[in-house]
């Protein structure tokens, strides 16, 4: 058994309740402390998840020693500087996606926690999913070849509140960082960096993104079709199309228990051309009665390969015991980083974000 890792949670919103639901499920994890900015709610999440210590400020839980590590659950445009804060007490950092506005802040916040030698990482909850990291390891070694194209797109009708995190500018809303960002990590992570980046979005009566589309662009040749909406339900779904087969990630994608695999006939143009070349050849194989006889089953059997493998991944709970887990183990080695949702990543994935609001000309009034 490994050292005790004890967490503390700032903020006491959706994001702080789903992951307080699993500490349960991973060992040499404890969450010790919530810490909100009235007394009242933070007794009330205490009380639902039996935490020992309730904080009626973020200054109370961060002077807090016995804390190893801090979950930055606040809204969006607080990210920053409540992830420098927990780092200037020392506190190693697992801070909710988006990790910050902008690059800029982004950097700043990997600055300093290099320079303290603690660990950081962005909540990216989806990486951590078991049937992701078996999707991984097939696309690593090859299973379906070279990935040409992925396609993904996330969303749900949000109900309209200009104050939400959803649809405030000065919360930074918007599609994008709220559901987009799932898409971008999943292409990041399968495929990397892009060399060509176009988007579109439909700004909305609040200045954020209601829906955005994104198109990234490989340099060997790769393409990432990406969307993500408040406005209607999407598929949910990623297929990721490779020279060789193809993975479908049911919906929903972002925290899948299910995925089929299609493996692509080879190709043999010499064959497929003197079929071609072969006048009647159609027609008299329709007249051929033992054709006539076996073709029904061959067709039947064709249509289940066509299906392809279905796999199964089931996991109780909501899937964030495993980053939990994964933060947990990181300390417990004394490294600074996950390899898994590594700072660079982040902030390569922000960079790309920056570049497509800059072309929408989308801007938080924090920036």
């Amino acid at each position: 058994m490994g050292k005790k890792i004890r967490w503390g949670i700032l903020g006491t919103g959706a994001a702080a309740w789903n992951l307080a639901q699993n500490f349960s499920q991973v060992k040499d994890a404890e969450l010790l402390a919530v810490g909100s900015r009235s007394q009242d709610t933070a007794r009330a999440f205490t009380d639902g998840f039996k935490v020992k210590r309730a904080y009626s400020s973020y200054a109370e839980l961060l002077q807090d020693s016995d804390i190893d590590v801090v979950y930055v659950a606040t809204p969006h445009h607080r990210h920053k500087d409540d992830c420098l804060q927990c780092l200037e007490a020392g506190k190693a950092v697992l801070c909710e996606k988006p990790f910050s506005l902008n690059a800029e802040q982004a950097e700043e916040v990997i600055s300093v926690a290099r320079k303290k030698k603690l660990f950081c990482m962005e909540a990216m909850w989806m990486r951590f999913i078991p049937l992701i990291r078996e999707i991984k390891r097939r696309v690593d070694q090859g299973e379906i070849g070279d990935i040409q194209m992925l396609k993904a797109d996330f969303g749900y009708p949000a109900l309209f509140d200009p104050e939400s995190r959803f649809f405030s500018l000065k919360k930074g809303g918007g599609s994008l960082m709220d559901r987009g960002i799932y898409t971008l990590s999943l292409a990041f992570y399968l495929i990397g960096q892009p060399e060509y980046v176009n988007s579109y979005a439909a700004i909305g009566k609040t200045g954020v993104d209601d829906q955005s589309a994104y198109l990234l662009g490989y340099e060997n040749g790769a393409v990432a079709d990406l969307a993500s909406t408040l406005m209607t339900y999407a598929t949910n779904e990623a297929v990721i199309m490779g020279s060789k087969g193809q993975i479908r990630i049911h919906d929903p994608f972002y925290c899948p228990n299910r995925m089929s695999i299609k493996s692509f006939p080879e190709v043999s143009a010499p064959a497929f051309s003197t079929l071609q070349n072969m006048p009647g050849l159609k027609q008299k194989l329709k007249q051929n009665p033992l054709v006539n006889r076996i073709y029904p089953r061959i067709s039947q059997i064709l249509r289940a390969l066509n299906g392809g493998e279905s796999v199964y991944i089931s996991f109780a709970g909501n899937g964030y015991q495993y980053e939990i887990a994964e933060v947990t183990q990181c300390l417990q080695r004394g490294e600074v980083e996950s390899q898994v949702m590594p700072l660079d990543e982040t902030l390569a994935i922000m960079q790309t974000m920056d570049a497509m609001r800059d072309h929408w000309g989308l801007r938080y009034p924090p920036e």
